[in-house]
């Protein structure tokens, strides 16, 4: 319970420092420390943000008691999120007006595009798995193969999958370079050639050997207080590639500059907006919808998520305002990703799926005309000047 006060009016400082020692009888909602927080006899709450009161919702908008990460939003559009202990207001993206509407619009995207379009995306091939352990390796070798055509990708998923038997964990586990080099014997998918996916396996064989799954390995750069996974995505492809020997597959024991082993490992230190390893996140750390697997229980916050910046978010995103920039980089991931927050704090990639069909099914065209605009989902918040 709170302490309840007339409207409009604030706790006195004696009962304020009751709430912060912990001492408050009716077990005040906050911790030392903490924002403050009251409610009203009309069960509206209040904190204090810059020193000024702030209406914060009622009983039913705010999510007592708090968590760490917990965002609401409150009918005119504004939206809270509690961090370290500390309520905050998350600034509006654009005009209140626009917010809503890019809001209102991308939500509606959110629930048309539902489980039944798996179909066309990778994310449908890692659905083929019930074992988490399957899941994981699967998981990562789709996303890893996720560029190009849907149909192709599917394709050559399909023949990975028949090659290791529908057994990815196992497969990976007990990885031979020597046996890996004949069933991959002529294997290519445009750029990627059969040394390239050997090295590829090597490495997740020895993560599984050392460290027993992909998460555990990836958490061991992981900071828990990081605003984003930045520097845990960093850590992770600098380690992975330095973990095995690369000799028996390259003839070195490093993968040369210009084999294709480092695409399925890509850095925020070289301004790659790492597609594929966010979207391989964005899967298994995300749970809260039938999309994504959400296998991940090691503590990563879906907000800590990284949009998976391509070519079709790249666009549409210019389209509807959330970057001004004009070529895929980390940067435009982030500047999407803190965009979006501004929209659902707590989750800002659940997006993802929804704007990207706009561009695998071509619903949103590049050759832009009166006709297939007016169409389009996003045509009332499209900021593109429409030929005539």
């Amino acid at each position: 319970m709170s302490f309840k006060y007339e409207k409009g009016e604030e706790p006195s400082e004696r009962e304020l420092n009751k709430l912060n020692s912990g001492k408050n009888p009716d077990g005040g909602l906050s911790a030392s420390g903490g924002s403050l927080i009251w409610e009203d006899n009309d069960f509206n709450f209040y904190t204090k943000i810059g020193g000024k009161e702030v209406f914060i919702g009622r009983g039913i908008n705010v999510p007592y008691p708090l968590e760490e990460g917990d965002c609401w939003s409150l009918p005119g559009g504004k939206t809270f999120v509690y961090k370290g202990g500390i309520i905050s207001q998350v600034k509006s993206f654009g005009e209140g007006n626009k917010t809503l509407k890019l809001k209102e619009c991308l939500e509606d995207l959110y629930n048309k595009f539902e489980e039944s379009y798996l179909y066309s995306d990778p994310l449908g091939f890692a659905h083929k798995f019930d074992d988490p352990k399957d899941i994981e390796i699967a998981g990562f070798i789709a996303a890893g193969f996720a560029f190009g055509g849907v149909s192709q990708i599917l394709k050559i998923l399909d023949k990975i999958d028949k090659i290791v038997n529908h057994k990815f964990y196992e497969f990976t586990l007990n990885f031979d370079v020597a046996e890996g080099l004949k069933l991959f014997k002529g294997f290519y998918y445009r750029f990627i050639k059969e040394k390239d996916v050997i090295a590829l396996f090597l490495v997740l064989s020895e993560i599984l050997k050392k460290y027993g799954s992909i998460e555990n390995f990836f958490l061991k750069g992981y900071n828990p207080s990081d605003l984003n996974l930045k520097n845990a995505l960093v850590s992770f492809s600098k380690r992975a590639l330095k973990l095995v020997d690369f000799s028996p597959v390259y003839g070195t024991d490093t993968p040369p500059e210009d084999s294709m082993v480092h695409f399925f490992f890509t850095s925020p230190a070289d301004n790659s907006p790492c597609k594929r390893i966010n979207l391989y996140l964005r899967w298994m750390v995300r749970n809260s919808d039938n999309l994504d697997l959400g296998i991940w229980q090691g503590g990563i916050q879906p907000y800590q998520l990284i949009m998976p910046v391509d070519t079709h978010i790249g666009r549409i995103s210019r389209y509807i305002g959330l970057t001004a920039r004009k070529n895929p980089s980390f940067k435009m991931a982030e500047e999407i990703t803190e965009n979006l927050k501004k929209l659902d704090y707590s989750d800002p990639v659940k997006y993802d799926f929804a704007i990207t069909r706009l561009g695998i099914l071509d619903l949103c065209k590049k050759n832009r005309n009166e006709a297939d605009c007016e169409k389009c989902d996003i045509y009332d918040i499209c900021n593109q000047t429409l030929i005539s």
